[in-house]
């Protein structure tokens, strides 16, 4: 069942912050109820074909001439199923202006802020951790911390990001029983369960030997930004740097000696492999330049990340920890009233090079730990996005979206779609996504087209937006 008193709870104190703060016209509180249905075969008992999923979203801005506020609640839990229950915040701050010095802004707390366009285009995680409840439909969440943006000029802006702790990507539900990975969630994909182990299949167990919360939370990080706009030219850019932990957890499987179990036991043999989640930090780099027109924008964009090394034991296996270079840009335009209805299109391309493999292999297969943990989505991704709108009459819109993907690295591709009607307050929406590809699931090239192809789904959805 679905987690009741939890969701009930979160909805009414979304709807009591309503009250407080007074919704206004750059307020909304969005409800909505939507229903999965997925096509491929499931991954365990706990799955299902059939998800109803209820959610509430708070968006809530205040803007003063000194002080600003910003708080964004997002949760949603899933009818029938059991421990399907998310919440998140991707926003909650207070900004403040500095009366004597003006070109000054001060803000604490989670602010969602663009460090990357290419980094959000892709929805990569490099910057910004993600609600990662939908591996299709991820929600960008803001850093945690002080921010310092100054106003050199008025084409010319420094900022400045320090903060002592950290908050990573939240993933979907999963339990351990009995040394096995359990989850309801579609886009949990476990460690494999079964073993070759000297011509002999044996069962595979995993345990986690994890830390205090506060090691992990407790990570500093700090970072610079410089950005550079002429107020009447199209044309702009962008250098942010930072040194922060990933955004995913980093773990290492050691499976050797007494940690794997007996080796001589009984037959069936049973191997026991222990899992070490660690936080790993990187140094982050992105330099990016555009132009945003009113019928057209682009930008081209380049990034560096250099995660540190995690000093696990030589013979543990992890996920890897590669220097790499991100490459990418997109460009889109109106493209008039193509079919006779209003038109826009848009081209994005992103690659990553390795620049220092590190990649270590060991007794469990390098998909195995990487599972829902992967460190990016693909490695080399392209796309084109479509949007139309069939028809507009006051609040009435009906607007058919879509987005085609292809990555040649793993010759596979994602296309996605939705038709939506906006009747004032309330929208519905009908759409797909279909997962396809030629790669072996266990090959290194694997990605999130191969390693989800059997999540297929179609789905309907209504919001109704206070």
């Amino acid at each position: 069942m679905i987690q009741n008193r939890n969701l009930i709870a979160l909805i009414f104190t979304v709807l009591i912050c309503q009250q407080v703060f007074g919704l206004k016209a750059d307020n909304a509180l969005d409800f909505n109820l939507k229903q999965d249905r997925y096509l491929g075969e499931v991954d365990n008992a706990k799955q299902v074909a059939n998800y109803t999923t209820l959610g509430a979203d708070l968006n809530f801005q205040k803007k003063g001439e000194v002080y600003s506020t910003g708080f964004n609640p997002v949760v949603q839990g899933t009818f029938g199923v059991s421990n399907e229950f998310y919440f998140g915040a991707p926003e909650l701050f207070v900004q403040k202006r500095d009366v004597l010095v003006p070109e000054l802004t001060v803000t604490f707390g989670r602010k969602l802020r663009t460090w990357s366009h290419l980094d959000e285009e892709f929805n990569i995680g490099i910057w910004q951790s993600q609600l990662r409840w939908d591996y299709l439909k991820p929600k960008q969440e803001g850093l945690v911390g002080t921010f310092f943006d100054y106003e050199v000029s008025p084409s010319f802006t420094v900022t400045f990001f320090t903060s002592p702790v950290y908050l990573p990507d939240q993933g979907p539900n999963f339990q351990l029983k009995e040394g096995h990975f359990e989850s309801a969630n579609r886009w949990f994909v476990p460690p494999q369960n079964r073993l070759d182990f000297f011509a002999r299949e044996a069962p595979l167990k995993f345990q986690i030997e994890r830390e205090s919360n506060k090691k992990y939370i407790m990570n500093s990080s700090f970072g610079l930004g410089l950005a550079y706009k002429e107020p009447k030219s199209p044309w702009w850019v962008a250098l942010n740097y930072a040194y922060k932990p990933l955004n995913q957890i980093h773990i290492g499987v050691e499976c050797g000696g007494t940690k794997c179990g007996d080796l001589g036991g009984p037959n069936p043999l049973e191997v026991t492999a222990t899992i070490h989640p660690m936080v790993i930090k990187h140094s982050v780099v992105t330099l990016e330049s555009g132009f945003d027109r009113l019928d057209d924008q682009g930008y081209l964009s380049l990034t560096g990340d250099f995660p540190n090394r995690s000093n696990m034991p030589v013979d543990y296996q992890e996920s890897p920890l590669d220097s790499v270079v991100i490459a990418g840009g997109s460009y889109s335009r109106f493209a008039g009233t193509m079919f006779g209805v209003p038109s826009w299109v848009k081209g994005s391309y992103m690659k990553v090079f390795e620049v220092n493999a590190r990649t270590k292999e060991g007794v469990v297969d390098v998909g195995a730990e990487e599972s829902s943990l992967d460190r990016y989505p693909y490695r080399d991704v392209a796309a084109i996005e479509w949007k139309a709108l069939l028809k507009q009459k006051l609040n009435n819109k009906l607007q058919l979206t879509g987005r085609y993907s292809y990555s040649a690295t793993e010759n596979g591709g994602w296309v996605t779609s939705v038709l939506g009607w906006n009747m004032g307050a309330l929208t519905w929406n009908l759409g797909f996504d279909f997962l396809g590809s030629t790669t072996s699931a266990d090959s290194s090239h694997a990605g999130l087209f191969t390693r989800y192809r059997a999540n297929d789904r179609v789905y309907g959805s209504v919001n109704y937006v206070f």
